[in-house]
């Protein structure tokens, strides 16, 4: 079956919109956001995060914001 210019267009724009999509900074603040969330809260009381990303010139800059009722004691190993 010969493919048509139109078909070769929809795929491109299926492509730009929805493929394009999934791999955006704000689904990369998604993932990181739990992932920190998840070391957080070894190390802290109730801690909230907040990931966000700004397209600069050089590149993308991600801002992590971390705000925590406290940080949980840290064990010492005696010798």
């Amino acid at each position: 079956m010969k493919v048509t210019i139109a078909q070769i267009g929809e795929n491109r724009l299926k492509r730009v919109l929805v493929d394009d999509k999934e791999n955006s900074p704000e689904k990369l603040c998604e993932v990181l956001s739990s992932d920190f969330k998840n070391v957080c809260n070894c190390y802290m009381d109730e801690p909230s995060v907040d990931v966000s990303a700004d397209i600069t010139d050089d590149g993308i800059e991600f801002n992590v914001h971390i705000n925590a009722k406290r940080i949980k004691s840290i064990g010492v190993l005696t010798i």
